[in-house]
């Protein structure tokens, strides 16, 4: 892949040499010696001066204002420090140098550990991306995405839109965010898996419902012994591509983690942060301390019911209710499904009749889970050994 085919990733290196006014850097630096030459006085000292004060005017008769010049306060503030000469000059050319550009560049990973450094460097260039074909390639993913698993329609159709707009555009794949709200084990993120394997993009899967999956979406931040980066990140490293697919299951069930020193970490304001372009574009991980471009990674998050999703989050996504799969459905994809793994026919025989005897025996629904559950059943049966 060409150098025309990378994109910026890691941002760090876009900003070594940043810009300057002079006359407002002089002020800072002097400011800032001051502070560091500054030594509060004592109320001893403070009572000598007035001492003295008092002796030269009752001795001399001398006025308050010639006594005050011979026996003047040291400085009770940090700006009555008067700066040598020789300090002045200092301030003032490294205020030229910086305002005028002549820095030595900002090396972004000197504060990483060798084996960190070395992760990071290979993608300094930037990042290839997985990149659609055309418009009618859009049109048969689509169309074998919707034929595997046909109820989940509403949610093909936004891929599908999606996909031709990047065909049209020639834009890497980028998926707008999504919600995917409907009954449970209709197979929600098994579609979203599937539309990754179709689309040969890297999968993240994150479960809201676990305490600590705000530290699993963005990380743990430096200085902690389990500092690690988030897994959309560690993804996007390991796999060298930049807009993976990030599957967020049971969104509808995310809460908030407390750490060790009583702080709340909320996996709603975790994901807002990579949700919204302008954040995501110059996102900073908390391990690393460097800002990424996160803004090209696909969100397809689940839920079974939105009323407890924050509203933040719901006003940054499009909301696509769904269906409850039915028996036929199940049946379609069961036998479609044991072609693929290679049952015969009498084993996806058992099967379709297990779906649709199932309900009755079980007094309940039968799901997606169900039907991958059976068809698993029957593939072990039929590979099991004969035992002599």
């Amino acid at each position: 892949m060409s150098t025309q085919d990378l994109y910026p990733f890691l941002l760090a290196e876009q900003a070594t040499k940043p810009k300057y006014d002079e006359k407002d850097l002089i002020a800072r630096f002097t400011r800032h010696l001051q502070k560091l030459c500054f030594t509060p006085p004592s109320q001893e000292d403070l009572q000598k001066v007035l001492d003295a004060r008092t002796a030269l005017k009752e001795e001399c008769g001398v006025s308050d204002e010639q006594a005050a010049v011979g026996h003047p306060f040291p400085p009770l503030h940090a700006s009555e420090i008067l700066l040598r000469m020789r300090d002045e000059d200092r301030i003032a050319r490294r205020a030229r140098c910086l305002a005028h550009g002549k820095t030595v560049p900002v090396n972004p990973f000197a504060d990483l550990r060798k084996e960190e450094a070395e992760k990071l460097k290979p993608i300094r260039a930037g990042l290839p991306a997985v990149m659609p074909g055309d418009e009618h390639w859009a049109d048969e993913i689509a169309a074998a995405l919707h034929d595997e698993m046909p109820w989940m329609g509403p949610a093909t159709e936004h891929a599908w839109h999606a996909l031709r707009r990047a065909a049209r555009l020639g834009e890497p794949i980028v998926l707008r965010p999504v919600i995917l709200n409907g009954p449970w084990g209709i197979g929600k993120s098994v579609w979203a898996r599937r539309l990754a394997e179709r689309l040969a993009m890297p999968s993240i899967e994150i479960d809201a419902s676990k305490s600590a999956a705000g530290f699993a979406l963005t990380g743990l931040e430096r200085g902690w012994g389990s500092a690690q980066a988030g897994r959309p990140l560690e993804v996007i490293l390991q796999r060298r591509l930049i807009n993976p697919l990030c599957v967020v299951d049971e969104l509808c069930k995310s809460g908030s983690a407390t750490s060790g020193k009583g702080t709340r970490f909320s996996f709603s304001d975790a994901l807002l942060s990579l949700l919204e372009p302008a954040t995501a574009r110059h996102w900073e991980c908390p391990m690393y301390r460097l800002p990424f471009d996160m803004s090209r990674i696909s969100w397809v998050l689940t839920s079974n019911q939105t009323a407890t999703i924050e509203p933040a989050v719901l006003n940054r996504c499009q909301v696509i209710e769904l269906p409850d799969v039915t028996a036929d459905d199940l049946v379609r994809f069961a036998r479609r499904q044991g072609g693929t793994m290679g049952l015969g026919e009498a084993a996806i025989d058992a099967v379709v009749d297990a779906i649709l005897r199932g309900p009755k025996i079980t007094h309940r629904r039968f799901s997606l889970r169900d039907a991958l559950r059976l068809l698993e059943r029957a593939e072990t049966l039929q590979h099991k050994p004969i035992l002599h």
